[in-house]
């Protein structure tokens, strides 16, 4: 049975404050990993909902990171005013402040968790994969349970909880069809992850 597809629908309160797009140097990381996984629809937008999936962060500080914007998933390559920086996030209040030209990703504050549950973790990677869904499911992966509703306080709080003291990995959403997130201290760490698993996959195929 498909689980309800509500994609791209953000869920928290959000302050979003006009600036300057990005430098590009400073998304460079993400966008060569974007890139890729667009290439292996990893990342992109279901053709009959028109509907985008995947986004990919960096941490800059404590509390900000650089994000994907929402709903750019159709896109093979996104330019520095297609990212936004987030500021702050309040995960009791469900809320997100950000500053840019479009809206973060609708899962700003799953990333904000993640990035809660170690300062070491760096960059968090958010992907979608039917297949490799399944994968994860059936196997020995960490996973956050089918009764929590992606971009969400709870999402958020399960991410935090699950990943306190990991530096990197990869959990699966069994709640979120086809979502799964990697993170790591680098953009290789978090996207090799994916990689591996992905070739693992085509090799059972």
């Amino acid at each position: 049975m498909s689980i309800n597809r509500d994609e791209g629908v953000i869920k928290f309160k959000l302050t979003l404050k006009r600036a300057p797009a990005p430098e590009m140097n400073q998304v460079i990381a993400l966008e060569k990993w974007r890139a890729l996984f667009f290439k292996l629809s990893l990342i992109g937008e279901y053709p009959i909902d028109k509907i985008g999936y995947g986004n990919l962060s960096s941490r800059l500080a404590k509390t900000s990171f650089l994000i994907t914007g929402s709903q750019t998933g159709h896109l093979a390559h996104l330019q520095a005013h297609h990212y936004t920086k987030v500021i702050d996030c309040d995960l009791k209040k469900g809320s997100v402040t950000a500053e840019g030209l479009i809206p973060p990703s609708s899962e700003s504050l799953t990333h904000y968790g993640i990035y809660q549950a170690n300062p070491a973790i760096q960059y968090v990677f958010h992907v979608h994969h039917q297949k490799l869904w399944e994968l994860l499911k059936s196997g020995p992966y960490d996973f956050i349970n089918e009764d929590v509703a992606y971009g969400t306080q709870e999402m958020a709080e399960a991410a935090s909880a699950l990943l306190w003291n990991k530096t990197s990995g990869i959990f699966v959403m069994k709640g979120h069809e086809d979502g799964i997130i990697s993170y790591g201290t680098t953009a290789e760490d978090a996207g090799r992850i994916i990689l591996e698993l992905y070739r693992k996959l085509a090799v059972r195929q």
